[in-house]
């Protein structure tokens, strides 16, 4: 079970970072690390039609979210951010193929939303 002593539960997302949340983008030892400062609030959120299979209090992707989160909110594009939710969730030993099916909602999701947006448009 991975260790959550980096956050708690609480404030208006859900979730508030408890210390600085260090994590290495790419290659371990690559020098690009990302920090996410000390209270600093994120969400874990899933899709209503995956309920049933995802928990967003999974301990498994509180990391990811929390890192994925920050990404967005510091101007990064959300297919980085999403990579990155990915990497991290298997960092916190996540089941791969949860993980996986997780990413790829996410992914699907952005499209389904850019082709609803394309119809509205024409």
């Amino acid at each position: 079970m991975p260790d959550l002593s980096w956050c708690k539960k609480g404030g208006a997302r859900g979730y508030v970072t408890a210390q600085p949340v260090p994590w290495q983008i790419g290659k371990k030892d690559s020098g690009w690390e990302l920090l996410v400062p000390a209270g600093r609030e994120f969400e874990s959120s899933v899709p209503r039609q995956l309920g049933w299979l995802f928990s967003p209090d999974d301990p498994y992707f509180l990391k990811a979210a929390c890192i994925h989160d920050y990404l967005i909110e510091c101007g990064y594009r959300r297919a980085f951010a999403d990579s990155q939710w990915f990497e991290a969730a298997l960092s916190e030993q996540a089941p791969e193929l949860r993980a996986r099916l997780a990413y790829l909602a996410m992914r699907l999701r952005l499209f389904a939303i850019w082709a609803v947006g394309r119809k509205r448009r024409k």
